[in-house]
């Protein structure tokens, strides 16, 4: 879908903050689904934006495009008896200006390794901040961090699987053993927001 980025990444967000917040919505709570988005914008965004924004700095053309298709399977994961979130609305094409293969997949690899290393980041981050005591007077400031470690550690997760055209499968042909870690943090951290 030819849209110009900021659009397309404004839909992207949308799309996500649906799949996750439709329970809320379907529960009449708004601030519920306020909270989910505001934590589903703070996911997805800076996620392609990092791919991007390291594709530049890689000395490549960068820019984030919707998928029709990704955009239908993310909103149809917003269907209440569909538990798993498949979060696609779009990727960030890389145009490379070099043909020399191991710096193509470097190239690929560190990209793709960007976005899911930016959620892991928030996600950790969040957990951390959950742990003060201060904020325990603040229910808002308390479920905004909910969610959006809990948001932030799924896409990490789900990017990383190595299936294609997920980050995964790039980090993976780049450097397994980077992959192997990633993918365990991953794993461990969303294993650890189900406890939150």
């Amino acid at each position: 879908m030819d849209l110009n980025e900021p659009a397309s990444l404004l839909i992207a967000g949308v799309a996500v903050a649906y799949a996750f917040g439709s329970g809320c919505l379907l529960a009449g709570d708004v601030r519920c689904f306020i909270t989910v988005s505001l934590a589903s914008f703070l996911a997805v965004i800076p996620h392609e934006v990092a791919h991007r924004n390291t594709a530049r700095r890689m000395g490549c053309a960068s820019r984030f495009l919707i998928s029709p298709i990704g955009l239908l399977v993310t909103l149809l994961t917003s269907l209440p008896f569909i538990p798993v979130k498949f979060i696609m609305p779009g990727f960030t094409v890389i145009s490379p200006f070099t043909y020399d293969r191991e710096e193509l997949r470097r190239i690929e690899g560190l990209t793709s390794l960007a976005g899911p290393l930016y959620n892991i980041g928030v996600a950790v981050l969040s957990i951390s901040l959950l742990k003060l005591p201060s904020l325990y007077a603040f229910n808002l400031a308390l479920l905004t961090l909910f969610y959006t470690a809990t948001i932030n550690a799924w896409v990490a997760l789900f990017n990383l699987l190595p299936i294609p055209p997920l980050d995964g499968l790039k980090v993976l042909r780049w450097k397994p053993l980077v992959y192997v870690v990633v993918f365990a943090l991953s794993i461990l951290l969303y294993y650890y927001t189900t406890l939150l």
